[in-house]
């Protein structure tokens, strides 16, 4: 390197070095960043005697008089003009910084007063979710312990929510959509942004007595050396089997005999399921927990229901059929129509059915939930009525009867009138 490549060297860094001691400190500083506090004086020359003083600390941080520094706190010193540097500021710099500037007789001719505010840098947070038995979910962003941090959640990029909740929830039908979300922690001085995933909340709905199946969404990594189902329900975790070493073990009874797993692909199968089983199940691979939640709800199937008949006190037309039952009711009629039910004073539904006089009429109850359906067998209108239908068959009895007498009395008589007719010519003829 020749003396004009010296030169020109020295002269970078003398510049560089000037760059840095012009910093002046702004407002909201990152960790570890030097800067200076301006004193501002008269013309600015450089008084006789300057005191620095922070809020936060007793006594002086620096104080100069004459051509002497008599106290200076660690990690500070004074520039040429008296203004204040800091070589790498701390948590512990923020907060209010007064000076205070004496004449050579002690008397104060300028007094000022600067705040600054210190910040770590952001990390990089991490989304978690969690699925809820009814296919929601909720997006939680991991910052650790920091309360200096805003959060801005993101939907394929594009901004959905800014402030300081850590939560966002998601409908079924968001995560249904199975888009990707992610989140960034940000203070004034630094932001990072997470990761993006897509929430995968498998829920199934099965009968009692049914089997179910869960399998990782991706392939399991070479190497795998343990797999662990767990089952979370009502905020008490088991492990539902295990695989390490070789052996797979299913160390809850719960889960003993009826769960088995597929050591190549990670699948859990349990069968003969019971309400027991309802809850989240997770997959740890190698010890590491994954991202996957899988819901599981066993429902006893709906029995088969009894339609309960209630007379009406006021009309002897009218009855009420109950179908007392918490699952979902449907009501139908014999033409297939679908009813209107009105809630019962105990549970259930209740119909009110007018006598139409005919007894080929009926009307069903079936219960309804996720995993099974039963109907009622059918209530016909004849059995509803019967004392008014025995009095109707009498009454049209009565009138079939009366019809017949008339229709006698009305074609009898004239036809013995044209038989007598004919005898009497017959006779007359022979003689």
């Amino acid at each position: 390197m020749n003396c004009k490549d010296n030169l020109l060297l020295l002269f970078l860094c003398g510049f560089a070095a000037l760059s840095v001691s012009t910093e002046t400190c702004g407002k909201d500083l990152l960790v570890g960043t030097s800067c200076i506090i301006k004193l501002t004086t008269r013309n600015n020359v450089k008084p006789p005697e300057i005191r620095w003083i922070h809020d936060r600390t007793t006594g002086y941080i620096l104080r100069w008089k004459g051509v002497t520094i008599r106290d200076k706190s660690e990690g500070v010193s004074m520039e040429e003009d008296g203004s204040l540097r800091f070589s790498s500021v701390s948590l512990n710099d923020t907060g209010k910084y007064t000076f205070t500037a004496f004449n050579a007789e002690g008397t104060e001719i300028v007094k000022g007063e600067v705040e600054i505010k210190v910040y770590e840098k952001a990390p990089k947070p991490t989304v978690k979710f969690r699925c809820t038995d009814d296919g929601k979910a909720t997006l939680s962003c991991d910052i650790g312990n920091r309360k200096d941090l805003t959060l801005s959640w993101y939907k394929e990029d594009k901004i959905i929510q800014n402030y300081k909740n850590s939560q966002v929830f998601l409908s079924s039908t968001q995560v249904q959509e199975n888009k990707p979300y992610s989140c960034e922690a940000h203070n004034p001085v630094s932001k990072h942004k997470s990761e993006s995933i897509r929430v995968s909340c498998k829920v199934e709905k099965k009968a009692v007595g049914d089997e179910v199946s869960f399998r990782p969404d991706k392939p399991l990594p070479a190497g795998v050396t343990s797999i662990t189902w767990k089952h979370i329900n009502n905020g008490v975790t088991i492990n539902a089997i295990e695989w390490e070493d070789g052996e797979t073990t299913s160390p809850n009874p719960r889960f003993k005999d009826n769960t088995t797993l597929d050591t190549k692909t990670g699948q859990i199968t349990i069968t003969n399921l019971t309400v027991e089983h309802t809850g989240v199940y997770t997959i740890d691979i190698s010890g590491k927990e994954q991202e996957q939640r899988f819901t599981l709800t066993v429902m006893e199937p709906v029995p088969k229901p009894v339609i309960k008949i209630e007379k009406s006190t006021d009309n002897s037309d009218v009855v009420y059929l109950i179908c007392e039952y918490s699952e979902t009711i449907i009501w139908k009629n014999s033409a297939g129509e679908t009813l209107t039910g009105l809630i019962h004073l105990t549970k259930g539904e209740s119909i009110t059915v007018k006598n139409e006089r005919n007894p080929e009429i009926f009307y069903t109850c079936t219960l309804q939930n996720t995993v099974s359906e039963e109907t009622s067998d059918p209530v016909y209108e004849r059995d509803l009525f019967k004392g008014l239908n025995r009095e109707f068959v009498i009454w049209i009895s009565i009138v079939v009867i009366c019809l017949v007498f008339i229709l006698l009395f009305l074609f009898i008589p004239p036809l013995y009138d044209s038989c007598a007719a004919d005898c009497e010519r017959q006779k007359t003829s022979r003689k």
